[in-house]
């Protein structure tokens, strides 16, 4: 079974971090790593300082192979980083342990905040003890398997009505084919008119839609 963690790591255990964040005021946050080969691929989002000088600064680290700004929004800038993986990093264990980075953060000397997920609990025992060989050290934070993960982010992008509404369409068998119940019976059953359990039902599917697809919501 998958299961995520939360991980914070000091920055000297995370080289290519302190790259990103040595010597300036930028927040670094993670949209997603790629391992390519020996490589590995960040592409993350870059906000606040002097974006110009911390794009001089990462093309002149001998690790760096690519470095392409691919977007820009606001104050914020999207990058495209190709990396050579040091030997015994952070990321070599990752990868070899085939993890997925959900989630990151760093900012300046502070620890980078991380959210991984593993394919399964025998994964996250070998990352483990590949970060203990190589004498890097991380306190271990939340861990939840995928599914109570999910679980977790759905209370959060729906309200209690939406849940209810949504809950009791599915008992009943409203997204059956053919209808086992009609609208008009859920909302009698609530005790709230059919429009509005249309529009709970409406809205509560959107949130899920927008957070499954896009990772965004809006209860």
């Amino acid at each position: 079974m998958a299961v995520i963690i939360e991980l914070s790591l000091p920055p000297e255990n995370f080289p290519l971090g302190t790259m990103l964040t040595t010597d300036s005021d930028l927040h670094i946050e993670f949209e997603r790593i790629v391992p390519v080969g020996a490589d590995v691929v960040p592409i993350f989002w870059a906000w606040d300082g002097d974006l110009d000088a911390f794009e001089q600064r990462v093309r002149d680290d001998i690790n760096v192979q690519q470095f392409v700004a691919i977007d820009e929004v606001g104050d914020r800038r999207l990058y495209l980083l190709n990396w050579d993986i040091p030997s015994g990093a952070f990321l070599e264990g990752l990868t070899t342990a085939e993890g997925i980075i959900r989630n990151a953060h760093g900012y300046g000397t502070d620890n980078w905040e991380f959210e991984l997920l593993f394919p399964s609990h025998d994964h996250l025992t070998r990352f483990h003890n590949i970060s203990r060989e190589n004498d890097i050290g991380y306190t271990l934070g939340k861990m939840q398997s995928l599914s109570e993960a999910g679980a977790s982010e759905l209370e959060n992008i729906l309200t209690d009505k939406q849940r209810k509404a949504l809950v009791l369409a599915f008992q009943r068998g409203y997204f059956e084919t053919p209808w086992q119940v009609t609208l008009s019976e859920l909302a009698t059953e609530l005790d709230i008119t059919q429009q509005s359990l249309s529009d709970r039902i409406r809205h509560g599917i959107e949130a899920i839609v927008k957070q499954t697809l896009f990772g965004a919501s809006e209860p």
